[in-house]
């Protein structure tokens, strides 16, 4: 016999019509583009070429556990068959079949022994492609059988890993099933509760023992396990019809003969029974199923495609040069210069959260007056008391003091007495008063400044964390901006204790205003009080003697009220300037003004890097530039596969 070369197909005819072809053309060149490897395509394959071009490849698409063997899964994607379509013929099937086993790590054809390959099953997928004028649109995937008992040939392994795959394509929507077991019904059940992908097929019907036909007959009749699409029987050549040399020609002449004579089967509908009747209901019915979930296959591309133009937003340009490492820097620092802008004036985001770390002004604002309270509360050592001997309103705070300020004003005065006229008060007992009264402006200061800087560190992580998703690169950015960073706020901490000691150590001076006012009214207030405790009050007729005894204090008494109401007059204009002073010269000045940390990352500091500290901080690794450059295919793949669906008239 003439050994047959190339393995025939071409009997699938019939599944294919004019407006099948232009639709089934659409889904091939979706495939061609490569969408099939992210999107789930209807399982049909096209591939037309030229009698001269017709060919087979096979490959192996490695499984999920081969991807997490990067060794093992560069070698199975390696692996590569071709042979022109007239040489492909069933030995050489056989032997490549062979050969991918062996690089699966799985039983061949030529496996002799069965106990020394490691494993029986795999998730890796054997895909052979036949291309040429003479083959249909159809892609057909064949996935092994379950099994009960394991063996030591067939392990609980090996059932888990068929069990998945099966389940994998079953519950694919875009998978046509084709239940060829009752007893595995149930799984096909499952994936397809309506039934819409469903057809069962009974394949050995002349292989029955006597008395088995009628259940058979029962399930080919649909009275069974009952199917939306129901079911269909053919006769296939058997193992000694396929060793002896049976053609498929001949093997459809038996097929027909048998239906037309053999009992019971010819009670069954003609449109039921044989390959022929098969072929025409899964045309119309892949027909069907591709026109009704290609509207999803697009959604699903327009999806990926957005996803995709995200990955390569977070990767950003290209950096393979210094110009474009420059480049790329300049950019995200223009960028977070920009965010500072808005951040200082104000102008935040409306998606925003209320308390968000970019609301960097609010922040600052927030501080401010809690700075500003805290002084007010807490900035005295001693609460300063009002004419009539009550805690003043505005110095007043939760817990009482231990000593009256009047009191303390007495002993430091008794204890300081030097070469001054009695009733009169060295000015240096003053300055000492004032610096022990605002001996807390200091630590309520440091406490505001470190405020400032956590904050101004939060704004500064999630800002260059918004803009610049590459972890590495704002890692080496913050070691290049640390340094400035925590100088700058060495530099602010100077300056504030330079305030504090310009306040606290210096002589007591002010040109302003408010103190002599201040001043004045408290003892204006004073002598008013003095007089109405005489009972005296305008309009009233007065012994003078009397007033001026009521008036006068004894030295030790004046002195005591008047180191009070200067003590009291000045601190409200020291403190009030304090803390400006503090808010503008170390917050506004170090903090938030030009060389502060939210000023630091800018294109100046770019321009300014060498070509190898800017390679150093942007250069891309192997691993990124490999991501983009796939990425960049996949997107275009993407928007070429929507602009042919889009164009599609189903």
């Amino acid at each position: 016999m003439t050994r047959q070369r190339g393995i025939d197909l071409t009997e699938a005819e019939g599944l294919d019509n004019e407006k099948r072809l232009r639709l089934l053309g659409i889904i091939d060149r979706l495939r061609e583009l490569g969408i099939s490897e992210n999107v789930s395509l209807p399982q049909i394959v096209l591939r037309r070429a030229p009698a001269e071009d017709a060919e087979a490849r096979i490959t192996i698409i490695p499984g999920p556990t081969s991807r997490l063997d990067e060794a093992l899964n560069q070698r199975l994607l390696a692996f590569e068959r071709r042979l022109a379509a007239v040489e492909f013929g069933y030995q050489e099937f056989e032997d490549i079949f062979d050969e991918a086993a062996t690089c699966m790590g799985v039983p061949g054809p030529k496996t002799a022994n069965l106990e020394d390959v490691e494993k029986r099953f795999s998730d890796d997928i054997l895909k052979i492609e036949l291309s040429g004028p003479d083959h249909r649109h159809l892609s057909v995937v064949d996935v092994p059988g379950l099994f009960h008992n394991p063996t030591k040939f067939q392990t609980e392994e090996d059932r888990a890993i068929i069990r998945k795959l099966i389940q994998d394509y079953l519950t694919d929507k875009r998978t046509i099933i084709l239940v060829l077991t009752v007893s595995r019904f149930s799984m096909a059940r499952a994936a397809d509760p309506a039934g819409k992908r469903t057809v069962g097929i009974i394949t050995k019907c002349d292989a029955l023992q006597a008395g088995d036909e009628a259940g058979v007959l029962s399930i080919a009749k649909n009275e069974v396990e009952r199917l939306t699409h129901g079911w269909f029987v053919v006769r296939n050549r058997s193992t000694q019809e396929i060793q002896a040399g049976v053609t498929i020609e001949e093997r459809h002449r038996k097929e027909k003969q048998f239906f037309s004579t053999a009992h019971p089967w010819t009670e069954l509908r003609k449109d039921r029974v044989g390959i022929n009747a098969l072929k025409s209901f899964l045309g119309h019915l892949l027909y069907d199923h591709i026109r009704s979930e290609f509207p999803a296959v697009v959604e699903d591309i327009e999806r990926l495609s957005l996803e995709t133009q995200k990955e390569l937003e977070v990767l950003g340009p290209s950096r393979q040069t210094p110009a474009e490492q420059r480049r790329f820097l300049t950019r995200i620092s223009t960028t977070y210069q920009n965010e500072v802008e808005k951040a200082l004036r104000g102008n935040y985001s409306a998606d925003l959260d209320a308390l968000s770390p970019l609301k960097l002004r609010m922040h600052i604002r927030q501080h401010a007056e809690d700075f500003a309270k805290s002084m007010a509360t807490n900035g005295h050592a001693k609460v300063f008391r009002t004419i009539r001997d009550e805690s003043d309103p505005e110095f007043q705070r939760p817990a009482a003091d231990s000593e009256n300020i009047y009191d303390w004003i007495r002993r430091c005065y008794l204890e300081s007495r030097g070469s001054e006229l009695p009733g009169t008060v060295n000015p240096v007992v003053l300055e000492n008063m004032f610096r022990q009264q605002s001996s807390p402006w200091e630590k309520i200061a440091l406490r505001y400044l470190e405020n400032v800087a956590s904050s101004v560190h939060s704004f500064n992580k999630e800002t260059l964390s918004s803009i610049l998703p590459d972890d590495d690169i704002r890692e080496k950015l913050w070691g290049i901006l640390s340094p400035p960073e925590q100088e700058t706020y060495r530099k602010a901490h100077d300056q504030l204790l330079n305030i504090v000691n310009d306040e606290r150590d210096g002589v007591l001076q002010t040109v302003n205003h408010y103190y002599a006012d201040t001043l004045s009214s408290i003892r204006q207030e004073r002598v008013t009080v003095r007089l109405e405790q005489l009972g005296l009050s305008n309009g009233m007729c007065f012994d003078m003697s009397r007033v001026l005894q009521g008036v006068h204090l004894s030295n030790e008494d004046q002195a005591v009220f008047d180191i009070h109401d200067i003590l009291k007059a000045f601190y409200k204009v020291a403190m009030k300037r304090f803390m400006d002073n503090v808010v503008i010269q170390v917050c506004e000045r170090y903090i938030l003004g030009d060389g502060g940390p939210v000023k630091t990352f800018s294109p100046d500091l770019i321009g300014d890097f060498e070509e190898d500290k800017l390679t150093e901080i942007a250069g891309e690794n192997f691993t990124t530039a490999s991501r983009r450059n796939d990425l960049l295919s996949k997107a275009a793949r993407f928007r070429e596969a929507l602009e042919i669906a889009k164009r599609a008239v189903l």
